[in-house]
C-alpha cells in the first residue's frame, strides 16, 4: 500500500486474533489514512463478535425443536432444491439429512388429496411471494400428520438468494381443537349432539325441506318419573339412566336424523326421511314402546316413560325456533293429556290458555313500551356492615294487572323465547344504571340473574362483553348469578360459557344453593366467586337444627373453597347476627330491604346506617 505508514505498532493480543478471511476483510477495507490501535481493536472486536453471533445461530437452527429447511431460488420448473435440513425436520419426517439434501419441496410430504395446496405453494415460489398453510402431510413410514408450513423468501439487494421453511407437527395441537369443539357441540353424558348442534342441525335441515320439498319434524320428548329415579336413588342412578336412553334413542333413527340432548331429561329429535305425518307418529310410537321396556341400572330395575311432542315444518312452522316452541308446547299438552304423544295444533293449543297466551302478546308489546322496570336489592357486608352489592330484579307495570312479579311471566317467556330478549334488556338497563351511580359517587356492584336457556346461548358471553364495552363498566362491577339447576340441565355446556364469562373479568354465582343436588365435584370445577344458599334454609335455620347445620356447612365449604357466601331470605335481625357470627359475607332479606327501583335504592344509599351515610 504505497503512501501509507502506521503511526505506531500495532499490537493484537492473542485473544482476538482472527481467520484469515477476517483479516483480509479488514485489510481490504482500510484506507491510506492513519489508523489508531483502538480503532482497529474495535474492529477487530466487532467482527469477532458478529462472527460468534452467526455461530450461536447456526447452532439454534440447527437444534431447534420446529423443521427449518433452507432450499435454492428456483430453477426454472424444477423449483427450489433444499440445501439444509435441521435434526427437527429430520426428526418430523423421520428421515436422514443425506437422504433428504437435493430434494424439491415434495420431501415436505404434502399427502395427494392436498394437491391445490402444493400448486398454490408452488405459484406463491416462481412468483417470490411468502407462503403459508396447514395441511395433511406424510412421513417416510407412511403415518399421517397434520403439518404448519411456512415458506419465506431471503433477498440480499434485492435478488432473491434462498428460501426458508419452517414447518411444525401440529398434531396434537389440531387434535386438542377438534376434541374441543366436539365438547362444545355434544352433551358431556351422553355424548349426543347439545342444544347448540341441534339449532344447525334443525336449520340444516329446514333449508334442505324447503329446497327438495321434504316433510321435516321435529319431536321434544320429556321423561316421566325421572325425578323419581334421581329422588330415589341418587343422581348417579339418573346419569346412568340418561345414557341408556340415549342408546335406545339412536337405535330407533335413520342415520340422517339426529338426536340431542337439551339438558335435564330432555330430549329432541328431528326426523328427515320421514314420508309424511303418519311416517312420524309410527316414529314417535316405536321410540315410546322402546323406552317403556325396564332399564337396569346396578341391577336395580327402573321403569320410566315419555311424553312427545310434535311440530312438522312446512305446517307448522319454517324456522328452528318457531318449530321449537310449538313442539313445546305439544309436549305440554302431551303430559296434560297423558297420550304419550301429540303433534302441535295451531287453533286449539295456543289458544287453550288464553290468559297466558294474551300475556305472550303483552310481553311483547310491554318491552316496547318500557312497561318493565328494574327493581334493586341491597346486598350487606357482614364484616364490615356496608351496602356495596346489589340483585337486579324484574318488575312488570302491566297497565291493567298491575306490578307483576316475575313468577306470574318469566316462565312463559322461557317458554316462548322471549327470555333472550328480556335478558339482553335486562343487561343493557342494569350496566346503565350502574354507570350512573358510579358518575354519582356510589360504587355498587349489581347481580343479574340469567335463566337456563339463556345459560345455554353461546353468545351470551359476547352480548355480556358488548353491554359492558356500551357503559363503559369495569367487569368486576358484574356478577351473573346462575341457578344450581340451570347448571346441572347440561353440565359441561354450562361450564364452557362461565369459563369464558369468567375470562372476561365478570364474576359468577350459584343461585338457590343447595336445590340443585349438584356434586362437590362439579362445584369444585365451577369457575365461580360465591355461593348463595337458598332461602329455604336461611329463614328456617333458627327454629330447624338440620337448616343451621347446612347453612354452616356451606359457609364452611365455599370458604374451603376460596368462595364468597351469601345468604338470602334474612328476614330478622336474629337471623342476621347469627350468619354473621357463622362467618357469612353477605346478606340480603326483607330485614335489610325489600327490593326497591333505582331512585329509591340511591335514597336508601344516602341516608341508611347501612348504605353510604356516613356513621
Amino acid at each position: 500500500m504505497t503512501g501509507w505508514r502506521p503511526r505506531s505498532r500495532v499490537r493484537i493480543p492473542p485473544t482476538l486474533l482472527m481467520s484469515e478471511e477476517v483479516t483480509t476483510s479488514l485489510r481490504t477495507s482500510w484506507t491510506t489514512t492513519s489508523i489508531e490501535e483502538s480503532t482497529l481493536l474495535r474492529k477487530l472486536t466487532e467482527q469477532r463478535f458478529e462472527s460468534e453471533q452467526l455461530r450461536v445461530l447456526g447452532s439454534a437452527v440447527r437444534v431447534a425443536g420446529e423443521g427449518i429447511a433452507i432450499l435454492t431460488p428456483a430453477v426454472e420448473a424444477l423449483g427450489p432444491r433444499i440445501a439444509f435440513v435441521n435434526d427437527g425436520f429430520c426428526a418430523i419426517y423421520s428421515r436422514p439429512r443425506e437422504e433428504i439434501i437435493g430434494e424439491t419441496p415434495v420431501a415436505f410430504g404434502i399427502v395427494d388429496r392436498h394437491h391445490a395446496i402444493f400448486d398454490s405453494m408452488l405459484h406463491h415460489v416462481f412468483a417470490r411471494k411468502a407462503f403459508a398453510a396447514e395441511v395433511t402431510a406424510i412421513r417416510k413410514d407412511g403415518r399421517e400428520f397434520e403439518l404448519d408450513l411456512q415458506l419465506v423468501p431471503v433477498e440480499d439487494g434485492g435478488e432473491l438468494t434462498h428460501w426458508v421453511a419452517f414447518l411444525r407437527d401440529v398434531t396434537d395441537s389440531r387434535n386438542e381443537i377438534v376434541a374441543l369443539r366436539h365438547q362444545a357441540m355434544h352433551d358431556g353424558l351422553t355424548d349426543l349432539p347439545n342444544r347448540m348442534m341441534l339449532f344447525d342441525r334443525l336449520a340444516e335441515a329446514l333449508e334442505m325441506g324447503r329446497n327438495e320439498d321434504r316433510l321435516i319434524a321435529l319431536l321434544l320428548m320429556d321423561l316421566d318419573r325421572f325425578k323419581d329415579v334421581n329422588d330415589t336413588f341418587g343422581h348417579h342412578f339418573g346419569d346412568v339412566l340418561l345414557k341408556q336412553v340415549a342408546f335406545r334413542l339412536r337405535n330407533q333413527l335413520h342415520f340422517d336424523d339426529t338426536v340431542a340432548r337439551l339438558g335435564g331429561d330432555e330430549f329432541a329429535i328431528v326426523l328427515t326421511s320421514a314420508l309424511d305425518a303418519n311416517a312420524v307418529a309410527m316414529t314417535a310410537r316405536r321410540i315410546l314402546n322402546t323406552l317403556q321396556q325396564p332399564f337396569v341400572v346396578e341391577g336395580q330395575v327402573l321403569e320410566v316413560g315419555a311424553s312427545i311432542g310434535i311440530a312438522l315444518s312446512p305446517q307448522h312452522g319454517s324456522d328452528a325456533r318457531t318449530l321449537m316452541r310449538r313442539a313445546d308446547v305439544a309436549m305440554y299438552a302431551t303430559k296434560q293429556s297423558n297420550t304419550g304423544y301429540t303433534f302441535h295444533e295451531r287453533d286449539d293449543q295456543e289458544s287453550r290458555d288464553p290468559d297466558q297466551l294474551s300475556l305472550v302478546v303483552e310481553m311483547r308489546g310491554g318491552i316496547e313500551r318500557e312497561e318493565f322496570e328494574l327493581y334493586y336489592q341491597p346486598k350487606q357486608h357482614l364484616r364490615s356492615g356496608l351496602m356495596t352489592r346489589a340483585e337486579v330484579l324484574l318488575r312488570w307495570n302491566h297497565p291493567s294487572r298491575g306490578l307483576l312479579l316475575p313468577a306470574s311471566f318469566i316462565p312463559i317467556a322461557e317458554r316462548t323465547g322471549l327470555i333472550k330478549v328480556m335478558t339482553d334488556w335486562i343487561l343493557d338497563r342494569a350496566l346503565q344504571q350502574c354507570r350512573a351511580w358510579q358518575d354519582a359517587g356510589a360504587p355498587v356492584h349489581i347481580a343479574v340473574n340469567v335463566s337456563a336457556k339463556s345459560l345455554l346461548e353461546v353468545t351470551l358471553p359476547s352480548k355480556v362483553q358488548s353491554a359492558l364495552d356500551k357503559w363503559n363498566v369495569d367487569p368486576r362491577f358484574l356478577k351473573i348469578e346462575i341457578t344450581e339447576s340451570s347448571i346441572m340441565a347440561d353440565p359441561a355446556h354450562a361450564l364452557a360459557i362461565m369459563s369464558m364469562l369468567q375470562s372476561m373479568g365478570v364474576r359468577l354465582s350459584v343461585d338457590d344453593f343447595g336445590t340443585g343436588y349438584s356434586s362437590l365435584t362439579h362445584l369444585r370445577e365451577l369457575p365461580i366467586d360465591e355461593i348463595k344458599i337458598d332461602k329455604s334454609f336461611v329463614m328456617g335455620m333458627m327454629t330447624s337444627d338440620a337448616d343451621a347445620a347446612i347453612v354452616r356447612t356451606v359457609i364452611d365449604l365455599a370458604h374451603n373453597l376460596g368462595k364468597q357466601v351469601c345468604a338470602e331470605g334474612v328476614e330478622d335481625a336474629v337471623t342476621l347476627k347469627c350468619l354473621e357470627e357463622m362467618g357469612c359475607d353477605l346478606a340480603q332479606g326483607y330485614f335489610i330491604s325489600r327490593p326497591v327501583p333505582a331512585a329509591a335504592l340511591m335514597t336508601w344509599l344516602t341516608d341508611n346506617f347501612w348504605g353510604l351515610k356516613k356513621r
